[in-house]
């Protein structure tokens, strides 16, 4: 068993695409992307006999006096392979690797140390082979409401890709609504992959063009278009332009010959306590995404549930001083 960085967009995405479900954040495409905003991206394949029997593919992140970790999101963690990779990261002087697997990890000798998931723990996923008018059906009633509302009063959708317009909706929905946000740049690099799409409402106001209102961009690999942003502007908020969004991508999804529309991250299941339900969905009443939660819950589908993130520590003195320097920088 060897472990070799891969060179080779085919080899990579033909593997990746084996995968049930595949992730876009372990497409080749991705890490392209992610090399383009500034990441050291490392794909790394364990061979043996000739045959690769597991991938990942990684993100280096500088912490200053020469010192890094390996952020890997979404791949399949096995034991044996995992040890491989926990050795080549030891040898080119990783302190330590956040992992977010797709599947629960089995109690290893490794030290683990649990950390605060980057990508959503929970999703929720729509089988949209189905009909049009099946989708619709299982939709929530108020759901299907407003979809009707936003075509009834003019609401237009258009596929562009226009990182201006989608930025100054951004503005105002990070400024609404206390988002974070990535730099205008990185939207803007990210729209000039083939893999993004970008969907724009427009409100007519009588003019052929009319003024966009609100935007989402997806991605798509494999069986699954992912909804991954989405902005609108403070005017015109009772059009509920975002939910004619959600339709229109799930009708893009499916010309382009995708299984399943991921909504992106939504609150956890409710295990104790108050929660609020919709739609046959559960959660934690207090959950700060209770809105999008609630939103999302209408277009109905499944729930999918990933485990909590994980720091493989290979430097535990490194990754103390790591942390110290990290909790002085949140309290200051």
């Amino acid at each position: 068993m060897e472990i070799k960085i891969c060179q080779n967009k085919q080899e990579w995405d033909n593997w990746e695409l084996a995968r049930k479900p595949a992730e876009f954040l372990q497409s080749w495409d991705w890490g392209e992307f992610q090399r383009q905003s500034g990441k050291d991206v490392l794909r790394l394949q364990v061979v043996e006999n000739g045959k690769v029997g597991w991938q990942g593919q990684g993100f280096a992140h500088r912490l200053g006096f020469g010192w890094k970790y390996l952020y890997v999101p979404r791949f399949i963690a096995f034991d044996m392979e995992l040890t491989s990779v926990i050795k080549y990261c030891k040898e080119n002087f990783f302190s330590f690797i956040r992992i977010e697997p797709s599947n629960l990890l089995r109690p290893t000798s490794y030290v683990l140390r649990p950390t605060k998931n980057r990508q959503p723990q929970n999703t929720l996923i729509l089988d949209i082979s189905k009909t049009e008018e099946q989708l619709l059906a299982a939709m929530h009633e108020k759901t299907r409401y407003n979809i009707r509302l936003a075509e009834k009063k003019g609401v237009v959708i258009k596929s562009e890709k226009d990182a201006g317009v989608f930025w100054q909706l951004n503005l105002a929905t990070t400024e609404r609504d206390k988002f974070k946000s990535h730099p205008k740049e990185y939207y803007k690099k990210m729209l000039e992959n083939n893999f993004c799409h970008q969907l724009t409402a427009y409100y007519p106001f009588g003019s052929a063009q009319g003024k966009p209102i609100a935007a989402i961009l997806l991605t798509v690999f494999g069986d699954t278009i992912t909804y991954l942003h989405g902005v609108s502007g403070n005017e015109q908020r009772n059009l509920m332009a975002p939910y004619f969004l959600q339709l229109e991508g799930i009708k893009l999804g499916k010309k382009l010959g995708c299984q399943y529309y991921d909504f992106g991250g939504i609150a956890p299941d409710a295990k104790i306590g108050a929660t609020t339900c919709f739609n046959d969905f559960c959660w934690p009443a207090n959950h700060p995404w209770t809105g999008i939660t609630r939103f999302k819950a209408g277009f109905g589908g499944e729930r999918r549930d990933y485990p909590m993130a994980m720091d493989v520590v290979l430097s535990e003195w490194r990754y103390e001083v790591y942390r110290i320097f990290k909790n002085i920088k949140r309290y200051c």
